[in-house]
């Protein structure tokens, strides 16, 4: 039959079955860049404040964050914002335009510059003496990009934080 060689059915099968795993391949790599899915919790924690200059009446302060990415996907932000509260007080401000990736079920470390926007109470603050813990609240909100829509992801936190750093350029 003009010399072309026949296949078996043994050929058709392998054949066949190579196609369709090859089919399935592509439907679960495909499906798998298509997730829409949310982002679900992160946690955003202060982990260090110390100061940014060389007096205590500085307007801000750099924080460490450390964000724990507690689902089961990964996840991107393209930038974030913190308000932060010192013994249930607004005191300051951070805004970061740095992208912050997280793989699934992980934590990383980002430094912030925190504006101060309450210099009065950091000045209360100061006359803590030893007792330099206070109990801090951020509340967080993080940004990254679903399919054509930026969303927004809130996050808050609540624990106590060490300012002697801070405290110390007083004395």
């Amino acid at each position: 039959s003009c010399g072309r060689p026949q296949l078996s059915s043994d050929d058709s099968m392998t054949s066949a079955r190579f196609l369709i795993t090859i089919a399935l391949f592509f439907g679960i790599f495909l499906a798998g860049c298509q997730t829409t899915s949310k982002v679900g919790e992160i946690t955003v924690i202060i982990v260090d404040i110390k100061p940014a200059g060389s007096s205590l009446f500085e307007s801000r302060a750099i924080a460490t964050l450390r964000f724990i990415n507690e689902n089961l996907v990964p996840a991107a932000f393209s930038e974030s914002t913190h308000k932060l509260y010192l013994n249930g007080t607004y005191v300051g401000k951070a805004v970061s335009n740095q992208a912050i990736g997280l793989a699934p079920t992980s934590t990383t470390t980002q430094e912030v510059a925190v504006f101060f926007e309450n210099l009065q109470l950091i000045k209360q603050l100061s006359n803590l003496g030893q007792n330099s813990v206070v109990s801090y609240r951020l509340s967080s909100v993080l940004f990254y990009q679903q399919g054509d829509e930026k969303e927004q992801l809130k996050a808050e936190s609540n624990g106590s934080i060490d300012l002697a750093p801070l405290l110390n350029m007083a004395h």
